[in-house]
């Protein structure tokens, strides 16, 4: 028996991970342990674990079902999928025991967030918002980064810091051009997003020809052309992982009969860039992938990547977080890079972010907090 505790709500059960129980070997999820005890079977096989103190919220998930009994407590888990939770009964008939399903614990909704071990694939990541998403995504330290880099070395230079290990399994660099006659086959790109749960794409070039523009690196080929090679291709395997996936484009794209945007448009940068809009949503809605369109104004503030007058002269533009959003394209003005890249990070772990599309520019106030984003969320509401 167990001597000297009080099962009261507070208490639940923690498997020692590696130990054999009744045969066979389990894997537990791992809390940090405060009080423990040890207990032994009646008979002659020995069974080992812990009692731990918790809140009633923390549970802990049994990855494999199996009937399981202590002394005079029999806990048992049936392999169906209606039952949601094991009962402990013989002697303790009123206390119930809340660990979670195998099924249950795994079991990921279409559509649904990003999840601690989730792969992450960032096409841009060595561009200014890239490289702060791709920061902001690594310091959390439970998804698996996947940066595709023209220059895998420069990729790393840019988004390791001097004390970061090399070989961090978390994070990886694939060495793949878009564009160009060295561009990636389909295979490659297939081979880079292979059991990924979320894409951003982030690439682009500039408006005007510049230096930027060589090796077939124009807006149609890398704003049309790329990305809708990138939607197709993520979303064209069946029974894949995907579940959301997040284009950065800009302002103006619906609206490139206005001012300042006809000027921008002149070697048809915005047209390009919503086309491949309209790809992403595509490959998404006919796959039951969450897609997130995100339209910031003129990117601002450091990483400085882009020869504009933003970088000239170090504008920094805006407040440090705070972000005006609205649904569609519909603003004007300076957006932050951070703010940027905190938008991004939210569109991929906030639940309340599916299907939408949206604009974004700094402004004067705090930063929102997930919440609050979730509310900005709920009040756009994508075009059916």
């Amino acid at each position: 028996m167990f001597r000297g505790q009080n099962f009261d709500r507070g208490w639940t059960f923690k498997l020692i991970p590696g130990a054999i129980y009744c045969g066979k070997e389990y894997s537990i999820t791992k809390l940090p342990t405060k009080t423990q005890a040890t207990f032994t079977r009646h008979n002659d096989e020995s069974l080992r674990g812990n009692l731990q103190r918790t809140t009633p919220k923390q549970k802990y998930t049994l990855h494999r079902a199996s009937t399981i009994m202590m002394n005079y407590m029999h806990i048992h888990t049936v392999a169906v999928a209606i039952l949601s939770t094991l009962t402990a009964c013989q002697g303790f008939s009123s206390f119930q025991l809340p660990i979670k399903l195998p099924w249950e614990a795994i079991a990921v909704q279409p559509k649904s967030p990003i999840q601690p071990n989730d792969k992450v694939v960032i096409f841009g990541g060595t561009g200014g918002v890239g490289q702060l998403v791709t920061r902001k995504l690594l310091l959390k330290e439970k998804y698996k980064v996947c940066v595709v880099a023209r220059d895998a070395e420069k990729a790393k230079t840019l988004l390791l810091d001097d004390n970061d290990d090399d070989s961090n399994e978390s994070f990886e660099v694939a060495q793949l051009n878009l564009v160009g006659d060295d561009s990636a086959s389909d295979e490659e790109l297939k081979q880079v997003m292979q059991d990924a749960s979320a894409i951003f794409i982030s690439v682009g070039t500039t408006a005007f020809p510049t230096q930027r523009w060589k090796n077939g690196n124009v807006p149609k080929a890398i704003d049309c052309d790329a990305v809708t090679r990138i939607a197709k291709l993520a979303t064209a395997e069946p029974n894949n992982k995907l579940r959301r996936m997040v284009l950065l484009t800009s302002v103006g794209v619906s609206r490139t009969d206005q001012m300042p945007f006809k000027i921008l448009n002149l070697f048809g940068v915005l047209d390009a860039k919503r086309n491949g809009e309209e790809a992403v949503k595509k490959s998404c809605l006919d796959s039951n992938v969450s897609y997130s369109i995100i339209r910031p104004g003129r990117l601002v503030g450091g990483p400085y990547t882009n020869l504009d007058l933003a970088k000239l002269f170090q504008i920094e533009g805006g407040a440090e977080n705070g972000v005006t959003v609205e649904f569609g394209d519909a603003l004007l003005g300076d957006c932050k890079r951070d703010a940027c890249a905190e938008a991004v990070v939210q569109a991929l772990e906030n639940e309340r972010c599916v299907d939408l599309e949206f604009s974004l520019i700094s402004n004067e106030e705090k930063a929102l907090s997930s919440a609050e984003w979730g509310d900005e969320f709920d009040g756009m509401k994508a075009p059916i």
